[in-house]
């Protein structure tokens, strides 16, 4: 479609008799059709075609419209097609009016006064403000739904006789209402209506109007369906979720509700083809390739290849996934199925599946004793992978592949090569070896496409490899990597895991796929690169211009000179000895030990930070891998942590190190459980592990006496006449002990990550047992009922979800123009253009991915810190609000970054001076933080932000008891460890010292500001040297304290005396009455009891539990410190 200026054709809706958006530049009509088909003001109405000066307009052919024109959206007649897509389409509505319920409610006695923001705004906060309710994860979605009509589905007098279709019938419809009748309803060309049939009599005579739309005919036949479902569904757009979204499955759910008799949901169950399309069947690797190719030499041709690639990518994930739960829950016939389960292959909806097998002797190798790939093998291929599409090498194709892990079971979802199905490998392979080295195939064309591939990925192109005639071939890279020509006459790669050279921290031959990443060695260059050029010195610009210039092309993907490494080294294939390949060795020794000499300790110099973000398992992974460290090196990085020094970072890498673990126990039980008792199998080790461990043993004793008496009784109600008994016995299943279970647990932990781990973890103070059961539920796609737990029960055991690994596509250009608006904010303060940049991106990554992609909140976050630079906080809190309804549709609310998007908006409010609004949402953070990492870091943070918010705002006093219940956690932490003779703990502790004393200045308690400050003072004193900034700062801040103090109390002096002297008093009688009140004071103040102080303890720790600041709870915060400083002091006199 061409136009000539933006928003210069409008659409007409005709038969709502009104405009809706303009169109915008370089729109096809298919793109139009497309977006009004999601939205919801046309939910009902799917069956419309584009008319223009009253002619139809074909949607696959170009034409152009001119400036002000009208573009018409005109209803077109059924077919049978449209017709039962649109009774689909009812039927989802009925079935699944949650999704529209939660647009609608929430509402009170002021929202008609409202506007559509501000309503909106309200929704918003109803989710984010209940900070401390119990099941503040969960939603109003799975909340049951009333029953609109009792069935509507097809009709058993289908399919029409022949004389009915040539009048128009299409097929029937019978409808159940909610008042009891059944009515049986004509499809027509025309629309529907009701016909005379009643009881097993067909009569096809027209008995009602005809409708367009099936909705409004139930609504006319049934009085009360209109009050139950057309309110509930606003006139407002609702994007759909893309098929990544879905599978991104939340933890914790409601209770399952009691099942109900639905024949839409049984007519769907029975007809479900697990994302096979008969309609059309789609050859995935053919879309692929072809979208791919597509030319990207302007803007729109990007966005347009880059729209395509993102259809293709997000429809396979959904084949992919649907057909690998159809897989393991055998309901697909295998290729193979003489084959042992773990070596069979299938093929279905044009998408080739295979299993990759994970035990715990063979996890690091690159197959097991079946040949079965290991996980860890396709985790590595799948990694290389991921780096090719990205970097789109010319003459390459790559395969459309998807990971996915259900019920403990690892399978491979693959586009198809064409022709690899008929033949042998053999005859396919170009390049490389299929038989480990015996024979070795190349090809010219390949080796210049190899050739190009290694360049990326630092590897040599220039390996001689020996066969077993002892014939040389010149190859690059390595040859397990195996290049594919298709009946296509396109070039694959396959086998990608030797795109990676080897580890050589692990080595031997059961340490195979020990690789080192990508990251690591584009690290390891750039240093190098820097290295050199400090070494030669050289005081030419040209040279050190060149030397950058190389850098940046590195980074960017076009390397001009980069590393030669051999990835064939360590492996089974047989290489020509020489120098060069002695050297190429030394070249892995070098890089395997800055992995561990300078690589792991910036890690760990990141993870130290206080602004970095490590509350989960998720978060610590990114870490590790953007600094090139593979988490097999978690126990040694462990190692290199000191508890005493840095608690909460060890105790959080602890707590990785048994999720990760318990992840592996989880997923071998659920592949030997059978599948009539893997709810009682998972309740069980949840017992074993996160309760007491005799809970589970005893459950199952109890029901397996449950089950003797129930049999019992029923054989002898039966008497003596005959029955049958199942003849397949499943209840073989050994179920471990405690003592089993920790063993196991010790034993991956040490194989995997060289760290051991022992029951005793869970007793550590600071470990959260929540946070850690939250991580394995999310790893295992475990789904459990929200409630407190003492003890798992097999109904707590919702479902299994499967977790999915997806190539994402991802926009060159939207991230170019992230990167510009950050070097706008920082370098130039151009806010202008980096809000310009920062938007480009947004309206990018929108056209591309739609509203629900993590790309775009991350935009949106940007675009309100730029407005809030600016002053424009409403433009601030509106954007930050998106941010965060995005983060949580795709991450949920547990999420780093859901929690750093809600910390933001709370910093928002407060610069409006909102502060119910601000300090709502920081204590959502808070409860966020403690939930899903425990009390380390980040909850130290919230405390410290909180207190922040408190003491602008002029409420001191609760500034104060954040700041002590911060302290009072920290102090406790670092006690756990013995850590509160280390630098660490000083500085920390002053830190609060000093806030402490500032609160108490800005209230005017200068004697117990000076106090603290003094400890504060004396504590970087014996940290730091005498010449450091904080030390002198300190003491810079306790010479103004006292000198506040010193001036007060003369004030106070000055006051008192001239007010006892205007009533004659005498100096002996001012004396006397100045000692009484400040004895009288201290009595008041001070608690001298031991009981008091005990009696105080327990309301403090109440006063936690709640997570409430009430007035008689700081109170008692209050009064608990004092007597601690007065029982110390007491003891230090006792002592003296």
């Amino acid at each position: 479609m061409k136009q000539t200026k933006e928003e210069s054709v409008k659409l007409y809706l005709d038969f709502y008799d009104k405009y809706t958006w303009p169109l915008e530049i370089a729109e096809t009509l298919l793109e139009v059709r497309q977006y009004l088909t999601e939205s919801t003001i046309l939910s009902l109405f799917q069956n419309f075609y584009f008319s223009h000066k009253g002619q139809r307009i074909n949607e696959y052919s170009e034409f152009s419209i001119p400036d002000g024109g009208k573009l018409q959206v005109l209803l077109d007649e059924f077919n049978e097609r449209t017709a039962r897509f649109h009774l689909r389409r009812v039927q989802e509505i009925i079935a699944n009016l949650s999704h529209y319920q939660y647009l609608c409610k929430g509402k009170n006695q002021n929202e008609d006064s409202l506007s559509l923001k501000e309503i909106g705004d309200l929704q918003l906060n109803d989710i984010l403000q209940p900070a401390i309710k119990p099941n503040l994860l969960l939603n109003d979605d799975n909340k049951a739904i009333k029953q609109n009509v009792q069935q509507l589905g097809l009709s058993s007098f289908n399919p029409p006789p022949l004389s009915r279709k040539l009048k128009g019938d299409l097929f029937y419809i019978v409808l159940k209402t909610i008042e009891s009748v059944e009515l049986i309803i004509t499809a027509s060309n025309l629309g529907f209506y009701v016909n005379s049939s009643q009881g097993r009599t067909f009569e096809p005579t027209q008995k009602s109007d005809c409708y367009y739309n099936l909705i409004d005919l139930i609504v006319d036949q049934s009085p009360s369906f209109k009050k139950e479902l057309i309110n509930a569904i606003p006139e407002q757009q609702q994007p759909a979720l893309p098929a990544t979204i879905k599978y991104n499955h939340k933890w914790l759910s409601v209770p399952e509700h009691p099942q109900t008799l639905d024949h839409q949901r049984s007519e769907s169950w029975a007809l479900d083809l697990h994302g096979f399309d008969i309609s059309s069947l789609r050859d995935w690797n053919e879309e692929l390739q072809v979208f791919r190719s597509l030319p990207k030499m302007d803007l729109i041709q990007k966005l347009n290849r880059d729209k395509a690639l993102s259809k293709v990518y997000g429809d396979f994930v959904e084949a992919a996934v649907r057909g690998a739960c159809a897989v393991v829950d055998k309901i697909i016939q295998p290729l193979n199925p003489m084959d042992i389960e773990c070596q069979q292959v299938y093929v279905y909806n044009q998408i080739f599946f295979s299993f990759a097998m994970e035990t715990p002797e063979d996890f690091r190798q690159e197959s097991g004793p079946d040949a079965t790939p290991t996980v860890s093998t396709t985790n590595c291929d799948f990694r290389n992978l991921q780096i090719l599409h990205k970097l789109d090498i010319p003459g390459l194709s790559v395969l459309n592949t998807c990971l996915v892990d259900y019920k403990g079971r690892r399978v491979i979802a693959q586009s198809i090569i064409p022709g690899i199905l008929n033949s042998d490998h053999s005859n396919c392979t170009q390049y490389g070896s299929i038989d480990d080295g015996k024979t070795i195939q190349k090809s010219e064309e390949f080796h210049k496409v190899m050739s190009k591939t290694c360049e990326f990925f630092h590897l040599d192109t220039d390996i001689v490899f020996l066969d077993s005639n002892q014939q040389k071939y010149s190859m690059a890279g390595s040859i397990e990597v195996k290049g594919i020509m298709g009946s296509d006459k396109r070039m694959y790669l396959l086998d990608l895991l030797r795109l990676s050279p080897r580890d050589y921290n692990y080595q031997g031959e059961n340490n195979q796929c020990c690789v080192l990443r990508y990251e690591l060695l584009q690290n390891y260059w750039v240093v190098n690169t820097i290295q050199k050029i400090k070494q030669n010195n050289s005081d030419d610009p040209k040279t050190q211009q060149e030397a950058y210039q190389n850098i940046q092309n590195l980074l960017i993907g076009n390397p001009k000179e980069g590393l030669k490494l051999n990835p064939a080294l360590g492996t089974k294939t047989i290489l020509q000895q020489s120098e060069k390949l002695i050297q190429q060795e030394e070249d892995l020794k070098k890089l395997s030990q800055f992995l561990l000499n300078q690589a792991i300790p910036q890690l760990i110099q990141e993870l130290a930070q206080p602004e970095t973000t490590r509350h989960s398992d998720l978060s610590i992974s990114d870490i590790f891998h953007s600094h090139g460290v593979n988490m097999r090196y978690l126990g040694k990085v462990i190692s290199f942590i000191r508890s005493e020094e840095q608690p909460s970072l060890r105790l959080t890498l602890e707590r990785v190190v048994f999720a990760k673990t318990l992840k592996h126990i989880f997923r071998e039980s659920m592949r030997k459980a059978p599948q009539n008792q893997l709810s009682q199998v998972l309740s069980h080790l949840l017992n074993v592990i996160f309760s007491n461990s005799n809970t589970s043993i005893n459950n199952n004793k109890q029901e397996e006496k449950k089950k003797k008496k129930k049999n019992k009784n029923k054989s002898t109600q039966n008497g003596d006449k005959p029955h049958f008994k199942c003849l397949i016995q499943t209840n073989n299943y050994q179920y471990p002990t405690y003592q089993e279970v920790w063993d196991q647990i010790n034993k991956i932990a040490e194989a995997r990550y060289q760290h051991k781990i022992d029951s005793s973890i869970l007793n550590k103070k600071g470990f959260h047992k929540l946070s850690c059961l939250r991580e394995l539920c999310q790893q295992i796609g475990l789904q459990l009922v929200a409630r407190d737990y003492h003890e798992f029960q097999p109904s707590d055991i919702v479902g299994i979800q499967p977790i999915i690994k997806f190539i994402e596509q991802v926009s060159e250009d939207a991230k170019n123009n992230i990167e510009i608006g950050q070097k706008y904010m920082l370098e130039h303060q151009n806010l202008h253009q980096a809000l310009e940049s920062y938007l480009t991106a947004s309206q990018i990554i929108l056209n591309l991915h739609g509203q629900m992609h993590k790309e775009l909140a991350n935009c949106y976050s940007k675009i309100s810190a730029v407005y809030l630079r600016k002053q424009e906080y409403e433009a601030a809190i509106h954007f930050q609000k998106q941010a965060i309804q995005i983060y949580t549709a795709i991450y949920g609310y547990d999420h780093p970054l859901t929690i750093q998007a809600i910390t933001a908006l709370s910093l928002y409010y407060f610069s409006t001076k909102n502060y119910k609004e601000a300090f709502n949402h920081m204590l959502h953070t808070l409860y966020l933080a403690n939930l899903i990492g425990g009390e380390g870091q980040e909850v130290f943070n919230q405390y410290t932000n909180l207190s922040l918010l408190y003491s602008e705002s002029g409420q001191h006093q609760s500034a104060l008891n954040c700041l002590f219940e911060g302290l009072e956690k920290c102090e406790s932490l670092f006690k756990s460890f013995q850590g509160t003779e280390t630098q660490q703990y000083k500085l920390r502790i002053s830190g609060y010292y000093s806030a402490i004393a500032l609160e108490h200045g800005e209230i005017g308690d200068f004697q117990k500001a000076v106090e603290f400050q003094e400890r504060a003072s004396d504590l970087l004193k014996r940290t730091l040297k005498p010449e450091d900034t904080r030390v002198k700062e300190a003491e810079a801040l306790l010479a103004n304290l006292k000198k506040a103090l010193n001036e007060k109390r003369k004030d106070t002096q000055q006051s008192n005396l001239d007010s006892r002297r205007s009533f004659g008093t005498n100096r002996n009688q001012l004396q006397k009455t100045e000692q009484q009140q400040t004895q009288q004071v201290s009595e008041e103040t001070y608690v001298e009891s031991d009981k008091e102080r005990e009696a105080l303890l327990q309301k403090l720790r109440a006063a936690k539990q709640s997570m409430k600041f009430k007035n008689k709870n700081q109170m008692d915060i209050n009064r608990y410190i004092l007597a601690q400083q007065l029982y110390r002091q007491q003891q230090q006199q006792q002592k003296e």
